[in-house]
């Protein structure tokens, strides 16, 4: 028999495993998630599809409750999954650990510039303590487990494999995890700048944003991330839940930006940037050699 009549049968093969891949990846999707998640997810997608509202219609307040709310809600949609995945108890230490340090690096950047140079936030996001605004640290917490996800996945040989737990691949995950998360800025910061959140003492390259910045996110995110591995079980994180969310925030603000608030390049940028690191976490997740 010709060896091109064997053909259609490995693809119909290589078919049946994609389709399993993927119907297996939802199932963990269904057991990482429960009523109280779903809907807080739901609430989350809501307030994000009416902040382009409050902004256009309502005013500068409206917009800074509606963003202030989706903040929280994603926030608790992030607890909610981690409790489920490693225990309440835990998942309350994470949120107060990472609010706490970062916290404390957005009081050292706004007084000292470091690490992320000379800024200022105004007096449009509100409240604020100690001049920070207290939405700030609450929306590091809602986007680093999300990087933690998707660094873990890259990092591991494939979905049902956790990275090993050495000093060297906690570095290597913190990295990973620690620019998965800068990649977000890329979106933030332009757009809050532009939104008159906060202004820099030297605009810089990017859209009026220094290059020092993004070093300075990195970095910290990457020792948040390393410390944070100290207490949190990373085998156990519900990685295609968090992975979910990462993508989801990718997604929204790529359209977003792009469409609703006129800022192509830092959306065309984000796209890039982030949309690098959810394909590479998806392609472990489905289990697909990288």
């Amino acid at each position: 028999m010709p060896v091109s009549e064997h053909r259609p049968v490995a693809s119909r093969s290589e078919g049946a495993v994609s389709r399993f891949r993927v119907f297996d990846l939802l199932c963990e999707l269904r057991l990482q998630t429960n009523f109280v998640s779903r809907s807080l997810f739901l609430l989350w997608l809501l307030l994000m599809v009416l902040t382009p509202h409050s902004l256009r219609t309502e005013g500068p307040e409206t917009l800074v409750l509606v963003l202030s709310l989706a903040v929280a809600v994603q926030a608790a949609l992030i607890l909610s999954l981690l409790s489920a995945a490693i225990s309440g108890p835990v998942a309350f230490a994470v949120g107060v650990s990472v609010m706490a340090a970062t916290w404390l690096i957005e009081l050292s950047g706004v007084h000292t510039g470091l690490p992320f140079g000379h800024y200022h936030y105004t007096n449009v996001l509100r409240p604020q303590l100690a001049s920070v605004p207290v939405q700030v640290p609450v929306a590091w917490l809602m986007m680093m487990p999300p990087s933690w996800a998707a660094a873990a996945a890259i990092a591991s040989g494939n979905r049902k494999t956790p990275p090993a737990r050495s000093r060297f691949n906690d570095l290597y995950v913190s990295l990973v995890s620690g620019f998965a998360f800068t990649a977000w800025d890329l979106f933030l910061d332009p757009q809050m700048v532009d939104w008159g959140f906060w202004q820099w003492q030297n605009p810089g390259f990017y859209f009026g944003i220094p290059l020092v910045n993004f070093a300075g996110w990195a970095v910290a995110a990457a020792a948040i991330t390393f410390l944070s591995m100290r207490i949190v079980p990373f085998d156990r994180l519900p990685i295609e839940s968090l992975a979910f969310v990462y993508t989801t925030t990718w997604l929204l603000e790529t359209v977003g930006l792009g469409f609703y608030f006129d800022l192509p390049g830092p959306a065309a940028a984000g796209f890039l940037g982030m949309g690098i690191f959810a394909a590479l976490a998806w392609r472990r997740l489905l289990g697909q050699p990288q």
